[in-house]
């Protein structure tokens, strides 16, 4: 069964929590205000934006006193030509210092700041040097498309789009679509990478706008298989390995979800077979499937995972499918909630002695006919 009930509980108990957000928003709009307001680093500063599982609405919730993690990124005019990455992460090092002593640290590609509320990763990167793109970037980047601190659910109107803008009831006019790929795709941010001492190529806005557009493509779904997906993988640690998780996972699971997706339910038991017969080869001769990154295509996405690793997670998926297709196709409630919970663990709830979906054109007789009710009112 679906028990559409049941997920839409489910998914309500591993969605971060108001606190959460509240905690991740105060620390990401009080570092970008400093940002803007910095005597220094304003003057190269073009603009900061949220990335993210919780800008893409696929973050799920912290257990333990593990804290909510945002990532935010710094937009420069740096001339990444003509500075070497080291030298361009330097250049915050006074800012963070100033404000952040003793909670932050340098990382490969980025600075990681530690809060008692949140962990920051603040991400710096150089906007392209030709002249003509770095115009256009620079006014798609300053508007409120990218500026807005809604996640992709808060706002499901969103498009990356100069002219869009946050609405209070999250629509907008059905004309609003994302602005032309031609317009930013071929712009993609420079970021500098101190361990090998280059720039390489990012573009975190075409997740963001690939994940919305899949999003809207699945009926809402896609945001939601994805963290149902992230749950079960850290439900069943004790079987699944350590990767792949975060960002290559959630791709993964793109990659595979078909379009059109009617309910969590079906879309998980497609997506897990999907992956398991769609990568059987893959595993059976230890070879990592290439997946290209939405922003820079000659990014593999699992250029890290090992075989090892993915030869297992496969192993992992081939038993999750199995038992999530039992569970779909049960018509026993409560046998299928029991199916459920012993992927998603205790937040799945079982549903009640009548529970369970209602089959089409589901009607229950009265007991007895239905009377008038007796009223003195028109007497």
């Amino acid at each position: 069964m679906e028990l559409k009930a049941q997920f839409s509980e489910f998914l309500r108990e591993i969605r971060p929590t108001d606190r959460q957000k509240e905690s991740w928003k105060m620390g990401a709009s009080t570092l970008r205000s400093r940002l803007s307001s910095d005597e220094e680093l304003s003057k190269i500063v073009v603009a900061t934006f949220l990335q993210g599982s919780i800008r893409r609405s696929t973050a799920i919730r912290p257990i333990g006193d593990k804290r909510p993690d945002v990532d935010i990124v710094v937009v420069t005019d740096i001339d990444y030509h003509a500075t070497t990455p080291q030298k361009a992460m330097d250049k915050f090092v006074p800012f963070l210092e100033r404000h952040y002593p003793g909670k932050w640290r340098p990382q490969g590609r980025s600075f990681g700041i530690e809060l008692t509320y949140v962990d920051i990763d603040l991400v710096i990167t150089a906007l392209p040097t030709d002249p003509a793109s770095r115009q256009a970037m620079e006014k798609l980047y300053r508007s409120q498309s990218v500026l807005t601190t809604d996640t992709l659910e808060e706002d499901a109107s969103w498009r990356l789009n100069e002219s869009w803008k946050p609405t209070p009831f999250g629509s907008q006019p059905l004309e609003m679509e994302d602005a032309p790929t031609g317009n930013w795709r071929p712009n993609p941010l420079f970021l500098p990478d101190r361990d090998v001492g280059n720039w390489g190529r990012t573009h975190p806005l075409a997740q963001i706008q690939w994940t919305a557009a899949k999003n809207r493509a699945c009926n809402g779904h896609y945001v939601n298989l994805v963290r149902a997906t992230k749950w079960w993988r850290q439900q069943n640690a004790l079987v699944v390995p350590k990767y792949p998780k975060g960002y290559p996972l959630e791709h993964m699971i793109g990659h595979v979800l078909k379009n059109g997706t009617t309910s969590v339910a079906t879309g998980f038991v497609q997506a897990l077979e999907s992956m398991r017969d769609d990568w059987r080869i893959n595993a059976m001769i230890e070879q990592v499937p290439e997946l290209p990154d939405h922003g820079v295509p000659e990014h593999n996405v699992l250029k890290r995972l090992s075989a090892e690793d993915f030869k297992a997670f496969h192993a992992a998926i081939t038993i999750a499918a199995g038992l999530s297709r039992e569970a779909l196709d049960s018509d026993d409630a409560r046998k299928s909630g029991e199916l459920w919970q012993k992927l998603f663990g205790t937040k799945f709830p079982l549903p009640g002695p009548n529970g369970g979906d209602r089959k089409p054109g589901f009607f229950t007789s009265p007991s007895q006919p239905a009377e008038p009710k007796r009223t003195d009112r028109f007497a």
